[in-house]
């Protein structure tokens, strides 16, 4: 794969989060996949743990604009790795709230095609 299909799988996996498609991010992420959120937030390992915490999020809140920039695909062998800034206003509970940091990708090939292994965010 190019630098552009890790960029458009990225892509892909976040439009199913934002637009509800929860189960078909099974499609992206390996079963023992482990997310490390930012400080305070537990750590999770395992696809169904990783699932539910975005149906947990999006739950409560309503995304109004979510982009992404500075875009940085590192492969080595089986592994790729996929950086990006990330800038998001959501609305939970009647407030706006804006945030922004950095998403990192750690991605495996596995004999079903790449999977994301590792998520870790960021807070700028």
């Amino acid at each position: 794969m190019l630098a552009a299909d890790f960029i458009s799988f990225a892509d892909r996996m976040d439009r199913c989060w934002m637009e509800g498609r929860l189960p078909e991010l099974a499609e992206f992420l390996a079963e023992d996949v482990v997310f490390v959120g930012p400080a305070g937030t537990p750590r999770s390992e395992g696809l169904a743990p990783a699932i539910e915490s975005y149906r947990q999020f999006m739950s409560h809140a309503q995304v109004n604009r979510f982009q992404t920039n500075d875009r940085i695909v590192t492969v080595r062998g089986d592994t790729a790795v996929i950086e990006y800034r990330w800038q998001m206003d959501w609305t939970a509970a009647g407030a706006d709230r804006a945030e922004n940091g950095r998403e990192v990708l750690v991605l495996a090939r596995r004999d079903e095609g790449w999977r994301v292994v590792w998520r870790t965010q960021i807070p700028q």
